[in-house]
């Protein structure tokens, strides 16, 4: 059979079309196995979700980690990098009332003091992530650090354009949040890119056609992956998310490819600062 050029080129367009990433729900241990050490952020549910928790109300979450010394408060203004723009003093005076809706981003890392009686997250190891590590432990991994972390974005604000050397279980417990990572993370942060991700900022370049997003309302729960470039957006509400960071996840022993990398890199380059922990 005859086929021209303009044949294989619209044929091959059609395999491009075909295999480009798009969202997608991994519901089974199986599929997560085959998933999780991928380059592209997929969604958690059914036996890949295996806990509950009911938070507290918004006013109190946000009251209580305010007041907190550990927490990090900046603006949250929306832009091409991370915004470090302290703001800490001026939203701890803020009325609670106000401060719910004020311009602001808060992320606390350091948690486990409030998970006791009468705590804010109180019953949370047991209910949370008890129950997280022993299903991802008998489904064959292991790792060396894995903990939560509470980030509470204002109306409208955001964590902008980042890389984390962590993997990330992002579960939304208030009001809605858009996460989104890219389809061809590697194009856009290469292996030098990923190893001075610090202070990464946004390529010019980026275009929607280039996003795969996901948006999160309460409940919802995404897996973002090692090292790969995201930004997450809240709507005109403010917006909670817990956030179990993972590090030196293994799966029967095997790194994923970007942590692989990492530390191959930091084998060569002894008395480079220290890139993972």
């Amino acid at each position: 059979m005859f086929v021209t050029r303009e044949g294989n080129e619209r044929e091959e367009g059609v395999k491009l079309a075909a295999a480009e990433p798009k969202q997608r729900t991994v519901r089974d241990w199986e599929s997560f196995r085959e998933s999780w050490d991928g380059v592209h952020n997929f969604l958690l549910a059914g036996e890949c979700l295996p806990f509950a928790y009911e938070m507290p109300p918004v006013e109190r979450i946000v009251d209580v980690l305010r007041r907190d010394e550990e927490a990090h408060i900046v603006s949250g203004a929306r832009g091409d990098r991370l915004d470090q723009t302290d703001v800490a003093a001026w939203f701890r005076s803020l009325p609670i009332e106000e401060a719910v809706r004020a311009p602001f981003a808060l992320a606390h890392y350091k948690l486990a003091k409030h998970f006791g009686t009468g705590g804010l997250l109180e019953g949370f190891g047991e209910l949370v992530l008890e129950p997280w590590q022993q299903a991802l432990r008998a489904a064959g991994f292991a790792w060396t650090r894995c903990y939560p972390i509470v980030f509470i974005s204002g109306p409208n604000r955001a964590t902008n354009y980042h890389l984390d050397y962590s993997h990330v279980l992002a579960w939304q417990v208030y009001g809605t949040k858009r996460f989104v990572g890219l389809k061809d993370p590697d194009r856009w942060s290469p292996l030098a890119t990923r190893i001075h991700s610090r202070g990464v900022q946004r390529p010019e370049q980026l275009a929607e056609e280039d996003e795969l997003a996901y948006d999160m309302p309460p409940g919802t729960a995404l897996w973002n992956a090692f090292l790969t470039p995201h930004w997450v957006e809240a709507t005109d509400r403010i917006a909670v998310s817990v956030n179990l960071s993972h590090g030196g996840l293994r799966y029967q022993g095997k790194l994923c490819r970007h942590e692989e990398e990492v530390e191959d890199w930091q084998r060569q380059h002894p008395h480079e600062p220290k890139l993972l922990f």
